[in-house]
């Protein structure tokens, strides 16, 4: 050998590569397979409880039928009825935009500033104000005050909604 020849340098051919792509795949494929299976797994568990349901039915009639209905779940409202919200105190505002005493700055609801004439509605129990529009919504969704999320007991006679919500639904106070 001469000194003049260069070192010999390892070729490349392109194994490393071959083995990234085949990795890639390998977890595509992975993580195919095992939404593929949970996917299945979650109509076989919906199609069971559907099934059962109706074979409960159809045992209740006379065995042969099958009964596919469906009924619905009960609907829990929250909010309170409108004639309940109209025996609420309104309040036009007049050219000095004063509210009772807990009440300063925009409305809660809608965060717009009241302006003079505009129709304000105020909560019983806490006397928190809010125009009149957006606390009827709010009270026909959720019967909380939107402030203080106490409820108000419409009449004496009914049972307040504190103590039907749960306590989960309920603000912490610190």
């Amino acid at each position: 050998m001469s000194a003049a020849d260069p070192p010999a340098i390892p070729t490349t051919t392109g194994v490393g590569l071959g083995y990234g792509i085949a990795i890639a795949v390998s977890i595509l494929v992975l993580i195919s397979t095992i939404m593929l299976a949970s996917y299945a797994c979650i109509r076989v568990k919906a199609n069971a409880t559907s099934t059962s349901s109706s074979r409960s039915s159809a045992d209740e009639d006379d065995g042969n039928t099958v009964n596919n209905s469906v009924e619905p779940a009960a609907v829990l409202v929250l909010g309170l009825d409108g004639s309940i919200i109209e025996t609420y105190p309104k309040i036009v505002l007049g050219e000095s935009m004063r509210l009772p005493r807990p009440n300063n700055g925009p409305c809660s609801i809608c965060l717009c500033d009241y302006k003079a004439k505009d129709l304000v509605r105020c909560i019983p129990d806490c006397h928190h104000c809010f125009h009149a529009d957006c606390v009827d919504e709010w009270l026909k969704m959720s019967a909380t005050c939107p402030l203080c999320r106490n409820s108000p007991v419409p009449t004496p006679a009914a049972t307040p909604l504190s103590e039907l919500v749960p306590l989960a639904f309920h603000a912490r106070k610190d």
